[in-house]
This record gives structure tokens, sequence and C-alpha cells, in this order.
């Protein structure tokens, strides 16, 4: 008899770290999902900033580097 009863809490214990893991292993992945979206979003609005400041026309000719002051035309 005592066989059975220690077998039959060894599996409940199984099953429980079974589900605690499966939990733990979904809340990580969905984690992982969301801070990869937030990284993509913001590393695509740093490069659009930095595209709309490098596009501005700081100079008449293809430059970089003009005293940062935008010239006309």
């Amino acid at each position: 008899m005592k066989l059975k009863k220690r077998m039959g809490a060894s599996g409940q214990a199984l099953i429980e770290y079974l589900l605690l893991f499966s939990f733990m292993t979904f809340i990580s992945i969905n984690l992982v999902k969301g801070v990869g979206k937030v990284l993509t979003s913001s590393i695509g609005t740093i490069g659009y900033e930095l595209s709309e400041q490098l596009t501005v026309g700081v100079c008449d000719k293809l430059c970089f580097y003009n005293s940062f002051e935008n010239q006309e035309k």
C-alpha cells in the first residue's frame, strides 16, 4: 500500500512541475515576442528620424556637414 501511495504523489509532483514549466515557457515566449516588437519599432523610428534629418538638404550639393544650417537653393 505504501508503494502505491508514494508513486501517486511523485506522479502528481511531476504533473505539477510540467504545468509550471509549460506556463513559464509560455510567458517567456510572449515576453520575447513583445520585446522584439518594441525593439523593431524603436529601431524603425530611429532609422526614419535619421533619414529625415540627413536628407533635409543641408547644402546644395550632396554633402553631410555644412555648419548644420539649411541653405536655400
